[in-house]
């Protein structure tokens, strides 16, 4: 007859093990998935941190030795509004303006607000160069195609069928009126048409408005219907 207490035993270890199994397989499935997590971060830093050199080495390329002529260094002195204006006839971000004379963009900026100057010759003597460049040869300094004009939006391209603003033939007005001296009476829906299909941009309503406080349209609401019926004053 079998010992009771090593059966017992053996039958207490095959249940205990199969609970912390089933306790423990929600924590073991988390902690493989911080495993791979782990190893993509890990993927991400070292991609990241080889973009740091490149951008690093590019930016060392772009402040590489330049040198003002003798006579601009024995005359030429630093001033705060000359590295703000400088800056901005090149149209350049503080950023891209410190690779050219290797310092950050923060001491571009405490430059130009009269915060802080220049420690050393050195570095006036290369802000000296830097002033000296065209706009065409910082472009190929810092590898940039076109540098943005600080402060400038950039114009929307009009969308496909779209007309440029200011391309117009006519007025807004001008084309309303010519609308109702073909038709007499137009709907708000259908000048809405009309205002669209020319390419027009913006809702037609509030030219209409002005027009009828400038009295020029009449108008006359349509009854039980949405909208307006317009015709000239």
């Amino acid at each position: 007859m079998p010992n009771v207490n090593a059966v017992l035993a053996q039958e207490i270890n095959r249940l205990s093990k199969r609970v912390v199994n089933q306790t423990t397989k929600v924590t073991r499935r988390l902690v493989a998935q911080h495993r791979r997590d782990i190893a993509a971060l890990k993927r991400h830093v070292h991609g990241l941190t080889q973009r740091l050199a490149t951008v690093e080495k590019t930016a060392s390329k772009a402040a590489i030795s330049l040198t003002a002529p003798p006579e601009v260094l024995e005359k030429g002195r630093f001033r705060a509004m000359g590295v703000k204006a400088h800056r901005r006839k090149l149209g350049l971000s503080a950023e891209d303006y410190g690779k050219l004379v290797g310092v950050s963009s923060l001491t571009i900026y405490n430059w130009e607000s009269g915060k802080a100057k220049p420690r050393n010759k050195a570095t006036v003597a290369k802000w000296l160069a830097v002033r000296s460049l065209g706009k065409r040869e910082t472009m190929q300094r810092l590898g940039l195609a076109e540098p943005k004009q600080m402060g400038t939006p950039t114009a929307k391209k009009p969308s496909k069928g779209q007309r440029r603003r200011g391309t117009f033939k006519q007025t807004a007005e001008e084309m309303i009126l010519s609308l109702l001296k073909a038709r007499r009476v137009l709907t708000t829906s259908q000048l809405a048409a009309a205002w669209k299909k020319s390419g027009r941009a913006g809702p037609v309503d509030n030219t209409l408005s002005l027009m009828v406080k400038a009295k020029k349209l009449k108008r006359k609401p349509l009854g039980g219907k949405k909208g307006s019926q317009y015709r000239a004053a």
